[in-house]
């Protein structure tokens, strides 16, 4: 038989199925434990172990099976591996800063973050980085190194349902500032799933003959639709007053 002629790779056998049995057990208890579905942060951390480990014992397996040496072939390699280790440390680094996104609960999946002018909604956190999924149905992909020497906003955590818009307006509209919040915040009224007397109209930055304002309201619901109905009511309201202005 085959694997009779190989006795040293039982073992490894043995080890493959245990670790695929210990990575079933170990999900079966988390989600039965909180209660989870579908995927999230620890989900993803333990499937990307396990194919860490499932990836160097079938190298093993495969330099078992060829009668290599194994202990002579890595050190061989020692510094030809050492020198790899350097050329690809920007890799390395995104994998340690992956893992660790992956097992803390600061940042999750179907969070709605905001990573410098990077705004949207996680949809899978991987070895080499965040995938976010923006207002335009694009998909950013930020390296792990990144999202962790910049600050974030994390929109999702402390059930914030806030909601908000930046745009300019000229130096006469800022005379009527209160006549335009007045018209703004009618405008949005028509819209059930945006909470009564939250808008604000805040001046953010004054340049010369214009201003920088952000239009905020704080929604009872808080997806994606939500936003973009919010927007699209503020913009219509907003080119209404210059048409009539």
């Amino acid at each position: 038989m085959f694997w009779q002629d190989h006795p040293k790779t039982y073992p490894l056998l043995i080890l493959i199925i245990g670790l695929y049995t210990f990575k079933l057990f170990t999900l079966w208890m988390y989600r039965r434990r909180n209660n989870i579905k579908g995927k999230d942060n620890f989900t993803i951390g333990i499937n990307t172990i396990y194919y860490i480990f499932l990836s160097i014992i079938m190298v093993l397996l495969i330099m078992v099976l060829l009668r290599v040496n194994v202990k002579e072939f890595f050190t061989s390699i020692s510094i030809l591996a050492a020198a790899i280790a350097i050329v690809s440390k920007d890799y390395i680094s995104n994998a340690i800063n992956g893992m660790i996104l992956m097992f803390n609960n600061q940042l999750s999946i179907n969070d709605h973050i905001q990573i410098g002018e990077h705004r949207g909604k996680i949809l899978h956190i991987s070895l080499l980085n965040v995938q976010l999924l923006n207002e335009e149905d694009d998909i950013i992909f930020i390296p792990n190194t990144t999202v962790l020497s910049h600050d974030i906003i994390n929109f999702s955590k402390g059930e914030s349902r806030k909601a908000s818009m930046e745009f300019t307006i000229s130096a006469q509209t800022m005379n009527n500032m209160d006549a335009l919040e007045q018209q703004l915040s009618q405008a949005l009224s028509a819209d059930d799933n945006i909470e009564r007397d939250t808008f604000k109209l805040k001046i953010l930055h004054v340049k010369f003959n214009k201003a920088r304002v952000r239009a905020e309201v704080n929604l009872k619901i808080r997806d994606r639709k939500a936003e973009r109905r919010f927007k699209r009511l503020l913009l219509d309201a907003w080119f209404g007053w210059i048409k009539n202005g």
